[in-house]
């Protein structure tokens, strides 16, 4: 069994994180099932799993898979573990190699939708002004605005020192004089 010491530092995740508890598990079980890391960490394996194999620690994490593609076990590439810093360094070398090559995949395929998606915020921006250029024009949907005006249009009592005591009914806040 290999330990944390045996590895140089730079490829060790911060204490207490996910990613290092993941790391100590492979390092102690070898190869471990789905259903435990599920287990482990509630379900969110995912971001302990991408950040021991990112572009910071890279490490070369095998997914072992049934006929149909399933996952049921991950376990680190046995390169890391055989004591010899050359197959540890090939294979970070390896995972460096895919995570470079994944991340050019998405960053092509960001830039090819692009534009796509651009047009279709126009379209989604251009659709609402017609709904609401519609709204506008419709008797329907004018009289029920006009009918919420009404019923929310502020009714004040002022009173005024000149009335004596009769109040005034105004629509409207009154305007305060500038002095």
């Amino acid at each position: 069994m290999k330990y944390l010491y045996d590895f140089n530092p730079c490829y060790i995740p911060k204490p207490n994180t996910q990613a290092y508890k993941l790391l100590l598990l492979f390092l102690e079980r070898g190869k471990v099932s789905e259903a435990e890391l599920t287990h482990t960490f509630n379900g969110r394996q995912r971001s302990p799993l991408q950040s021991l194999g990112g572009d910071t620690y890279c490490w070369n994490i095998i997914n072992h898979t049934n006929d149909k593609g399933v996952i049921f076990a991950r376990s680190l590439d046995p390169r890391h573990k055989s004591g010899s810093k050359l197959d540890d360094a090939k294979a970070r070398a390896v995972r460096k190699s895919e995570y470079k090559r994944d991340s050019h995949k998405l960053a092509k395929q960001g830039r090819l939708r692009e534009s796509k998606a651009f047009i279709e915020s126009v379209n989604a921006k251009s659709e609402l002004a017609n709904l609401v250029s519609n709204a506008a024009n419709d008797d329907y949907y004018n009289q029920q605005t006009q009918n919420e005006k009404a019923n929310t249009a502020p009714t004040v009592k002022a009173s005024s020192s000149n009335a004596g005591d009769e109040s005034l009914q105004t629509k409207h806040q009154p305007k305060k004089e500038s002095k």
